[in-house]
């Protein structure tokens, strides 16, 4: 799960109606203390849920187009770098065969040519890397920024699911798998259910 993450509000404990709900008919309950319990997987639920499904798709899709501005900006600038190369390497070319027959001006000349290329290479391979790094981090940022709002989002969308699933249920607690579940019968797991309502179109008061 990509834009959810383990520690959401809904991770610790979803305590609906404690004391006051009675247990609703088939419903899943501790079978020692009689509490009506359930517990759900929310990274499944983002995985499997159409609203969080989009989001993944969403993410996926700016992060793509993060690398691809990227990788065109390295690309433009290899090209340049590589130009400059070439004219580098065919003045130093220029320089050693013409030894015994430029004249110490031209050579002279020559060598001031080649110095500058040099420098020139030097400061914009530097130049290269310091926008890259930026990109780079400036694109990460804006990943996490979407994926921040793509969360609120859907835990506006999840919240009131789990409240509204809980009631229809008679359920006192509500537990999830992200938060350190070692163990739980599976009759007690509430995940498809709670996709269903989160995809359902019917909207969810919270």
């Amino acid at each position: 799960m990509r834009f959810v993450t383990a520690a959401t509000a809904v991770g610790v404990v979803a305590m609906i109606g404690w004391g006051g709900a009675e247990a609703s008919a088939g419903q899943a309950a501790a079978p020692t203390t009689g509490i009506p319990i359930a517990y759900v997987d929310i990274n499944r639920v983002a995985a499997e849920s159409t609203e969080g499904q989009a989001a993944n798709t969403k993410v996926d899709e700016f992060s793509q187009q993060k690398v691809a501005e990227i990788e065109a900006r390295n690309a433009e600038a290899q090209g340049d770098i590589s130009a400059l190369n070439q004219e580098l390497q065919e003045s130093q070319q220029n320089l050693q065969q013409g030894q015994n027959v430029l004249s110490q001006d031209a050579a002279a000349t020559l060598q001031r040519q080649i110095t500058r290329l040099q420098r020139d290479v030097e400061r914009l391979t530097a130049d290269v890397q310091a926008d890259i790094q930026r990109m780079s981090q400036d694109a990460e940022t804006e990943v996490g920024e979407l994926q921040l709002q793509l969360q609120s989002d859907f835990e506006r969308r999840l919240l009131p699911a789990i409240d509204q699933l809980a009631t229809q249920r008679g359920l006192s607690f509500i537990f999830s798998t992200q938060q350190g579940m070692v163990w739980a019968d599976p009759s007690l797991d509430i995940t498809q259910e709670l996709i269903d309502l989160v995809n359902s179109p019917a909207p969810v008061t919270p």
